[in-house]
């Protein structure tokens, strides 16, 4: 039993659409989730060191505030992600990892479902073409020239990143929040998003879901 696959003269099986589009989908979801594990940290980093850059000014342009200042004690990237490891441990280094894969994982599902059809197409479409003998000859072995190649990645991505833009605006929104609230103490923010659906539920009711997705 080949749940529905077929195979091709070449004896190599023929995932049905479905089949396909879980493949894809899946695909790009583990390759994200991976690639989170070394992304995040860097993130985590970044967004302390913003934090610390941006508090210093604050309390500089505002020598009359009687907050107590911030202690400012990270001497570099590295020297940033040692002492979040060892005062918050793993789970501080990896602070925002759902949410950063909520926000990335669709967009590299969806585009590895676009990219894959595309070419697909692609494919159909040279191999209908019978003007074209050289582009067509090429499909024999499963190429596609590389101005198809760029198109297929190009259209892939616009559409998957117009699709999950309101993702990432709600990630940008919580990374956000989450700097002012480690800078309380000179910025004196609270928090406004419990999470990324509140994120998102606030924006819908905004009518800013998509707002900058054409950016």
């Amino acid at each position: 039993n080949n749940g529905g696959s077929t195979f091709n003269s070449s004896n190599k099986p023929t995932l049905t659409q479905g089949q396909e589009f879980a493949v894809h989908f899946s695909s790009g979801i583990l390759a994200e989730a991976v690639t989170c594990i070394i992304y995040v940290p860097v993130d985590v980093v970044k967004e302390r060191m913003q934090v610390q850059s941006k508090s210093r000014e604050s309390l500089i342009s505002n020598k009359d505030s009687l907050r107590k200042p911030q202690s400012y004690h990270y001497n570099g990237s590295w020297d940033a992600l040692q002492q979040i490891i060892r005062t918050e441990g793993m789970k501080g280094i990896y602070r925002g990892y759902w949410a950063t894969l909520a926000s990335f994982g669709p967009f590299s599902a969806l585009y590895f479902v676009f990219y894959e059809r595309c070419k697909v197409w692609s494919k159909e479409m040279l191999q209908d073409n019978k003007t074209d003998n050289s582009d067509a000859q090429r499909m024999d072995d499963g190429d596609l020239p590389l101005h198809y190649l760029v198109a297929c990645s190009a259209g892939a991505g616009a559409l998957a990143s117009w699709l999950t833009s309101p993702l990432d605006m709600a990630k940008l929104r919580l990374q956000v929040q989450r700097g002012q609230t480690a800078a309380a103490s000179s910025t004196g923010q609270n928090t406004i998003y419990r999470g990324m659906f509140d994120c998102l539920h606030s924006a819908y009711t905004k009518g800013e879901l998509f707002r900058g997705a054409g950016a």
